[in-house]
């Protein structure tokens, strides 16, 4: 590790109440990066069906017996079919649908409901990643979804934090991210890294890591990145010396301003990363906005 900013770490693993836990997190360290005031004013977002679908994803591949625990298939193709031989031609709207359908959200209980198509669909996903006898070397006989949480002491001074990596292989030193993705060729996922901020999050994962462990061996972090549609292609992308310094500048550089706003109780704006005192900046035309009006006269 190229950097001397993070002194020492008092950290442990605990999951057992890492939401409520008053520490910053990587996610919390890119809402400083929009601004400290978007960060003190973030309001939780209601998942979408992609962050639904991502989250059953990666429990059933990373976590398999919880998954069983957590998740309900819902598949009514056999009532339904047995209704349309007695002759309905809804089924769902019919009084013995109903009644069936009541008697299985008993069983559900305070399961996450997902459908059969869905399932399936993820159950393939993972078929298919496994069939790659590396990717799956990276995704068994590990520690998955295991959080950490403590206080560690900077220049800035001691900050509390907390991270959350998918799946970690202590001995081989390696830190695995799970993502599904839109297009997992690398151009594609290459853009979607830059701008979710993904090296922040190799970066800072990697080094909490290597400072628990105390023997100075670096970790490499590994994203597998895999598309949600037909061939389900996955890509896996080991982060480059690059890639992880450029994270460790922006989450030093992050937890700094973070430091400097708990302490003066100061959350500014978009100003605060500006190189005046008046905030005021200059606007430009991009480069493609820029072009040649040419005209005839008939």
């Amino acid at each position: 590790m190229d950097s001397n900013f993070i002194k020492s770490v008092n950290i442990i693993s605990d999951t057992s109440d890492y939401y409520n836990l008053d520490a910053i997190s990587v996610s919390g360290m890119k809402k400083i990066k929009q601004s400290p005031a978007h960060f003190k004013n973030h309001e939780e977002i209601e998942p979408t069906d992609a962050m639904i679908f991502g989250s059953a994803y990666h429990m059933y591949v990373l976590e398999p017996k919880k998954f069983e625990e957590q998740y309900y298939i819902f598949d009514d193709s056999a009532i339904c079919m047995a209704l349309i031989g007695d002759g309905y031609k809804s089924p769902r709207a019919t009084k013995d649908y109903k009644a069936w359908q009541e008697s299985e959200m008993r069983i559900i209980g305070n399961k996450s409901v997902i459908n059969k198509a869905v399932f399936e669909r993820i159950k393939e996903m993972k078929s298919r990643l496994f069939q790659h006898p590396y990717a799956k070397m990276l995704l068994t006989n590990g520690l998955a979804e295991v959080g950490y949480s403590g206080t560690i002491a900077t220049d800035a001074g001691e900050i509390n934090i907390k991270f959350k990596p998918d799946y970690v292989k202590t001995e081989k030193r390696i830190v695995v991210d799970l993502k599904t993705a839109a297009d997992a060729s690398i151009d594609g996922f290459t853009k979607a890294a830059a701008d979710q901020d993904y090296h922040i999050q190799a970066a800072f994962y990697s080094d909490m890591l290597e400072h628990i462990a105390g023997d100075k061996r670096a970790y490499s972090f590994i994203f597998i990145a895999q598309e949600k549609t037909l061939p389900y292609a996955f890509n896996l992308f080991e982060c480059s010396p690059q890639f992880i310094s450029q994270g460790r500048y922006e989450y030093e550089l992050l937890l700094q301003l973070y430091k400097y706003c708990i302490d003066n109780n100061k959350w500014p704006g978009y100003q605060c990363f500006c190189n005046n005192r008046y905030g005021l900046l200059q606007l430009e035309l991009p480069k493609w906005a820029i072009k040649s009006l040419d005209y005839y006269t008939y």
